[in-house]
């Protein structure tokens, strides 16, 4: 029986031996790579894109606070219906911020973020029931408010050269904060650039924009700078005259900035109105506050937990005006005189907020 069975694996083997023996050139046939030679590879376009290496994180979103200390108001004289001028003490102003700016498109071709804000700005007036001017009561009575959307577009034409275009739609009124905004609070500012990136850690643009930041419409020529150092430590985040900063990094997740912001808006006063119908002249049926203000700053950023930031913010409000126009119209050159022409006197500011950063 067991060499039967011997007998039956030993022809089994010899024929397993037989098939692989005259078949192993399967298994040491080498191929043969001559036959690609006349393959043409395809040339693969670049892109740049938007990041530049060592730059802070962009905030996807972001809530804030802001509080400003003491300052001395001086409301213009007597075009509001013989008003006289009339100084009050704002014991601190408050307020506060959130920004969503989230990508809607993005591939190496394109990248579009959406964005919507909000930013309110109230007043603490002394001797509130003694005040008489009526732009001071709105703004004690009312603050100032922001909200709108934005629309962002970064087009690359190829590894060096890209456009940079940015369109803002916001609401600005003393409108408040349980009150909805009215079309003629309505504000359109634009801006596009035209920048090269020839290194990763510089990226630099010329434009125009179509801003209000210096308070009454105006058009500026703008310069974008964003530089990295070879050190990795230091840089520059800069979109001229709007605001820049220079940046040390104690590491990627502790940041120091020292820098400026020009800050301002125009502001339909659509509540001063209401209330003082009987008071002022019917010709003045437009109002709006033409605010700016230059603020000089140092700021702390840091990573409390992955890709959430905090940010503490300190420095000085600098008034660079606060007057009062009717209408929504470019000046440029024309040398107008203002319904009020008003003052504030300049503070020390604060603010913090909580972001989350793109990885």
């Amino acid at each position: 029986m067991y060499k039967g069975i011997l007998s039956i694996l030993l022809c089994l083997f010899v024929q397993l031996f037989s098939v692989y023996g005259q078949n192993d050139s399967i298994f040491f046939e080498e191929e043969d790579l001559s036959i690609y030679n006349n393959v043409v590879s395809l040339p693969t376009k670049r892109y740049c894109t938007s990041k530049v290496s060592g730059l802070s994180p962009s905030k996807l979103i972001s809530f804030g606070f802001d509080y400003q200390g003491s300052s001395t108001y001086t409301a213009g004289a007597d075009k509001l219906n013989g008003f006289s001028d009339e100084t009050a003490k704002n014991n601190f102003n408050y307020g506060t911020r959130f920004a969503a700016n989230l990508p809607f498109i993005s591939n190496t071709k394109l990248l579009v973020n959406l964005g919507i804000n909000w930013w309110s700005n109230n007043y603490s007036f002394e001797n509130k029931a003694d005040l008489k001017n009526p732009f001071i009561k709105t703004l004690n009575n009312n603050g100032l408010r922001t909200t709108g959307a934005n629309l962002t577009v970064f087009k690359p034409f190829n590894e060096f050269w890209f456009t940079l275009a940015q369109c803002s739609f916001d609401f600005n009124g003393d409108f408040k904060t349980s009150q909805l905004p009215q079309l003629n609070q309505l504000k359109v500012s634009a801006t596009i650039i035209i920048g090269k990136k020839p290194i990763d850690r510089r990226i630099c643009g010329i434009g125009i924009a179509r801003t209000y930041r210096a308070g009454e419409l105006s058009l500026f020529p703008i310069l974008l700078y964003n530089y990295t150092f070879p050190n990795k430590k230091w840089g520059i985040e800069a979109l001229l005259p709007a605001k820049a900063n220079i940046r040390y990094a104690i590491n990627s997740r502790n940041l120091i900035f020292a820098g400026f912001e020009l800050e301002g808006n125009s502001y339909r006063l659509n509540n001063l109105m209401a209330e003082n119908t009987s008071q002022l002249p019917a010709a003045y049926n437009a109002l709006e506050l033409r605010r700016s203000e230059f603020r000089p700053r140092i700021t702390y950023e840091f990573s409390l937990y992955k890709f959430f930031w905090i940010s503490i913010q300190a420095g000085y409000r600098y008034n660079y005006k606060f007057n009062m126009d009717n209408g929504n119209f470019y000046r440029g050159a024309e040398d107008k005189p203002y319904v009020t022409a008003n003052s504030f006197s300049n503070s020390f500011y604060t603010s913090f907020s909580l972001n989350l950063v793109s990885p």
